[in-house]
Parts: structure tokens; sequence; C-alpha cells
């Protein structure tokens, strides 16, 4: 006989494991410090979450795909597209229903060819649900010379603005699909290796865009664009890669080139001013870029120094790091 009481209990538990649930939905990657996934050879350099989707979204320098990982570590193909040779930065704009992709060319990809390496900067966009491309943007057609599109970020109204490592610009791609340069100036490529990598659009109407090889930080007016002025910063932040914004004074910066660690800068003074809060080692080699996950931040270890090692075994398994 079922009492009065075991009806409780029963709805108790019910109500219980409903709640789970509903909190499990609302946070897929609560209680979780790592994920850990196995893609063949596919040195994701970017990776972007997807709120609608509840995954994240990689690139693959070495295939030019886009790929998924799902919170249990699964991941799938998404998009195969011809065009792209080496997808570095990744931005998925769940309001707009829409992935965005660099394209770039290091030489170490399955399409690279003469014509292209380091000579590629390209845009992609696609549909977020059907994977279909919906435009691509030659921008590297914009200027001579090297180029390399590492990363972009968006503003409020959906323009699109990308860093070129290998030349001295920042493009930027409008609503109405009108690439230009946006901003161009001596010091954004003023020594070898990757200078302008990381950026960030701040609600207060500016960029902030970091610089690899010399671990500035700039801070870009997105009304007159000559306006840049350096962040004062307590050190410089070299082998300085993907950004993350994860509020109006909260940027995450993830930091290389040997160094390999996630740092936390905090300003109060409209970044006219930064100080480290707080930094952590990464779980593996490389780590190359952050993305927003509710309250938290999540970082892809790329291991691209195992890639560009001729000598090293390629390997397959790759970690995602809660910060």
């Amino acid at each position: 006989m079922i009492s009065r009481t075991s009806l409780a209990g029963i709805a108790a538990i019910a109500l219980l494991t409903s709640s789970a649930t509903v909190a499990e939905a609302r946070a897929p990657l609560a209680g979780k410090t790592e994920i850990q996934f196995t893609a063949e050879k596919n040195y994701a350099e970017s990776l972007s979450w997807s709120a609608r989707k509840k995954r994240f979204f990689v690139g693959s320098v070495t295939h030019g795909t886009i790929g998924t990982v799902t919170p249990d570590g699964k991941y799938a193909p998404f998009i195969h597209d011809e065009q792209l040779v080496s997808t570095v930065g990744i931005l998925v704009d769940d309001s707009r229903n829409t992935v965005w992709a660099a394209n770039a060319d290091p030489g170490v990809g399955d399409r690279t060819q003469a014509a292209t390496k380091g000579k590629l900067a390209g845009i992609a966009k696609y549909d977020e649900t059907t994977g279909k491309r919906l435009a691509y943007y030659d921008l590297g057609a914009l200027s001579g010379g090297s180029h390399f599109a590492n990363d972009l970020t968006l503003d409020e109204q959906g323009n699109a603005y990308v860093t070129d490592s290998f030349a001295p610009i920042i493009y930027k791609i409008d609503t109405a699909g009108k690439a230009t340069i946006f901003a161009q100036n001596k010091p954004f490529n003023d020594a070898e290796g990757f200078n302008l990598n990381g950026i960030a659009y701040h609600r207060g109407g500016y960029l902030l865009v970091g610089k690899s090889n010399s671990g500035d930080l700039f801070r870009i007016s997105i009304s007159d664009p000559t306006n840049v002025q350096l962040v004062k910063l307590p050190e410089p932040l070299k082998g300085a890669d993907g950004f993350n914004l994860f509020d109006g004074d909260h940027l995450f910066v993830v930091i290389n080139q040997g160094v390999d660690k996630i740092v936390e800068l905090v300003s109060t003074d409209d970044w006219k001013t930064a100080k480290i809060a707080r930094e952590v080692k990464s779980a593996r080699s490389m780590p190359t870029a952050a993305t927003k996950v509710g309250d938290s931040v999540w970082v892809l270890n790329s291991r691209l120094d195992n890639l560009f090692d001729p000598k090293a075994e390629k390997v397959n398994d790759f970690v995602l790091q809660k910060f």
C-alpha cells in the first residue's frame, strides 16, 4: 500500500530530478574542469561556445574544417568548405544564427599552396543551423604583401573586425557585407613573427587588440580608428593570442609561445590601464583561444607546437580546460 508519506517522498524525488535536469540544461558544463576530445590530427586553433546548440565550435589548422565538441567530449565535423585552407579564428553569433571563420594559410594545411601560403586573409560566414555558406570575403585583396587573417570580433550591430597578423591592418566587414581596411598603423606590424592577434569589442565604443610579439595591448576607437592608444600593463604579455572580454572590466588573455598560461586582466579606468588579477598554467601545450560559457571561461589547448615540429609524432587528442 502506498501511503501519503510515500507519495510525498516520490513527489520530492521527482521535483529534485526535474530541478537537476533543468539545471543541467542551463549549465551543461556544471562540475566539469576539463573536456578531452579526439579528432584526427585536427589541431583546432580557436573555439566558440554556442548556447543555442550547447556545444563548442572549433576550427582546424590542418583540415580547414569547422567541427563541434559536446560537453561530454564528442567531436563531429560540421562544415567542409573547399575554399578554407586553415580555419583560425572561430566566432559563433547565436543571436544571428551564424558562424564566422578566419581563413589563413600557415603552410601546414591539407590544401596549402604556394599561391596562398602566408598570403591568405579570408573570412567565411555560415548558417549556424545548416552549415550553409552565407558569404566569403577576400580581405587580402584589399592590399598587397603578406597576410594572415587571425581573430575576429563583432560589435552590437553585427559589424565584424578582423586582425591580420602579417599586415599592419584591422579589417571591417559591415552589416551590408562591405569589406574595408578599418585601421592601418605602422606599430601594428613592426617586427618579425605574429603581430596583431587577439581582438575584442568593448561596448564603450572601442576595440582591444593584442600584439603577440611585443605583448602590447591597444585601445582603438571605433568612431576614429586613427585614435590608437597603448593600454598601460604591469608587464608585456608576449605570446598573447586569443581574447575573451568577459564583461566591460575583465579581459581573459591566452598566452603561448612557451609561456602557456591564461591571464585575467582587470581595468577600472576604461582600459587606459590594466592589472593582472589572476593567471593559470594551461593543461596542455600551446593554449590559443578562450570562450565564455555562462559565468565561466573555457580555453582551448591547441598543441600547435606539436604540429609545427617536423620531428614530432602528430596527435589526435586535445583538451578544453575551465579557467
